[in-house]
């Protein structure tokens, strides 16, 4: 529960205008399907269920059919994907006055696939009259024990290590995290799931590749921090996007770098870089790998790199993106020089 919805007075009647949102859109999505299939068994399959696409939304129809009866059911059930993310700000302060006048038949959800602004009228509008809750992207801990979680329920052996290190593998996508549970369960064929099947079936994520690349650089380990780009290009493949996150990835290490001399709290770090909470203590471990005077370096070469590439001195193209391969692997070199 949001500290909005803790100092929110209780309301005298049942909540029935909801709000999902958030990064782990997977567990989100996993809790609206039981929602729906939770109302159709109460209300039958002939209840009134419609979904509806934000983006193609038309507010004076939508109006009007909030208002009408369902046609064979007591109650029906409405759900409007992504209104926050493709409407703008009049238009949400027009959705808050409609939903206002929500009838007690009609359950209403909103349901978004990331995250929102929490200053808008609609999000305080159903702050004030329902029930909000965020989904926030899960540590590799939290990561782990669901993992855990859903092997004890399938009778799949895999041990906590074993669980923190396909967690680890596979960060910030319970979608990506699933799959690749599922590819190790059949590979595994009853018996246990083990960190060497692991490290052979699964590809890191984008996000863990690049902490991994960056502890490399920062213990001078050339070739492993060459390794990690190779795995990133063959899963990847996209050259651009993978330098676009490298240089993200250092450009918060720095910002987290001068919070942590300065001696802000955690909490304050996340609120600021808006991060999730998970990532700031791995950011924070690592800048201890680094002085200040390295990481601006290493910027300021990143910053050469991203200056040639937009001025055609770097020459790539959809079929061949070699050139900037080879630009990002010297900028490996050059940073695992011992001194």
């Amino acid at each position: 529960m949001t500290q909005e919805e803790s100092q929110k007075p209780e309301a005298s009647t049942q909540i029935n205008v909801f709000l999902f949102f958030g990064e782990d859109n997977f567990s989100s999505n996993q809790k609206l399907k039981a929602w729906q299939n939770g109302f159709i068994k109460k209300y039958g399959e002939d209840s009134s269920v419609e979904i509806l696409d934000g983006e193609k939304l038309d507010m004076k129809n939508f109006e009007t059919d909030l208002q009408s009866l369902p046609f064979l059911s007591e109650k029906k059930l409405v759900i409007i994907k992504d209104f926050f993310d493709e409407r703008n700000a009049e238009e949400q302060k027009q959705m808050a006055k409609i939903i206002e006048k929500t009838p007690d038949f009609c359950v209403l959800f909103f349901y978004e696939n990331a995250g929102i602004t929490k200053t808008s009228a609609l999000y305080k509008k159903i702050i004030q009259i329902g029930k909000v809750e965020e989904f926030a992207p899960l540590s590799p801990q939290e990561s782990a024990q669901w993992i855990l979680a859903k092997a004890k329920k399938e009778n799949v052996k895999i041990s906590p290590l074993a669980a923190r290190a396909l967690a680890d593998q596979v960060s910030g996508s319970l979608w990506a995290l699933s799959s690749e549970y599922e590819k190790l369960k059949t590979f595994a064929n009853g018996e246990e799931i083990t960190k060497e099947m692991i490290e052979k079936l699964v590809s890191p994520t984008l996000s863990a590749s690049i902490f991994h690349l960056t502890d490399f650089i920062a213990e001078k380990r050339q070739k492993e921090a060459i390794s990690i780009l190779q795995i990133l290009e063959e899963s990847d493949g996209d050259m651009a996007k993978i330098f676009f996150m490298i240089v993200r990835h250092f450009r918060l290490l720095i910002q987290v770098f001068d919070m942590v001399q300065r001696k802000e709290i955690h909490q304050s770090i996340v609120k600021k870089l808006s991060l999730p909470v998970f990532v700031v203590p791995k950011m924070a471990s690592q800048c201890r790998n680094f002085t200040e005077e390295d990481l601006v370096e290493i910027y300021k070469k990143l910053l050469k790199i991203d200056t040639d590439f937009k001025t055609g001195q770097i020459k790539t193209s959809s079929q061949d993106n070699s050139h900037h391969k080879l630009a990002i692997e010297k900028f490996i070199i050059d940073c695992c020089k011992k001194k």
